[in-house]
């Protein structure tokens, strides 16, 4: 008895099931696909937020408030800045190693803003708040758990700046940091 076309397509939907399901082809595909995702995600992300680093992976405990009265509060205080003035800045408390910022691109950037940029002595992005706004218009960065002689940029460019943290995402960029590590990206 010959199949019906129905029956033919049936049986071909099992074989790439099984196909894909079983062996070294589906880790293969599955794996593909998976990258595919991300890349796509990722360059997604990237042109809604307008910045060429839409996420990052915190690898430092720059910006950790492990001892904010020390490293953030008194430092800044004494450079004019009220306290209330410095709870009012974008991320107040913060965040952690493996945290995941989402960075936005920006056409300006203010006083208390936590940016992502890049420094050609570094191969990772710094992520760092501004704490002053030079004349040229270059801005003076620091990390919040820094003391003043560590962590301390001078003059960051516009040009040199990927974007602003809009917000974080706790312990997610521990995938990233383990990958980093496991690939060596």
């Amino acid at each position: 008895m010959k199949a019906t076309g129905r029956e033919e397509r049936t049986d071909r939907m099992e074989r790439v099931k099984k196909l894909l399901n079983e062996g070294w082809t589906g880790v293969l595909f599955y794996s593909f696909l998976g990258v595919a995702f991300a890349f796509l995600f990722s360059h997604g992300l990237a042109l809604a937020l307008s910045t060429d680093t839409p996420v990052v992976a915190v690898l430092t405990a720059s910006m950790q408030h492990n001892n904010p009265e020390q490293t953030y509060y008194s430092w800044l205080e004494s450079r004019g800045y009220s306290r209330e003035e410095i709870d009012s800045w974008s991320v107040p408390t913060g965040f952690f190693v493996g945290d995941m910022p989402i960075v936005a691109g920006a056409d300006s950037y203010e006083v208390g803003d936590v940016i992502v940029y890049s420094v050609p002595q570094e191969s990772y992005p710094i992520i760092h708040r501004i704490i002053k706004i030079n004349d040229d218009g270059t801005y003076q960065t620091k990390g919040d758990n820094n003391l003043q002689q560590y962590g301390y940029e001078l003059s960051v460019s516009k040009e040199q700046i990927h974007g602003k943290v809009t917000f974080v995402v706790p312990k997610l960029g521990y995938f990233k940091l383990y990958a980093t590590k496991l690939f060596g990206i």
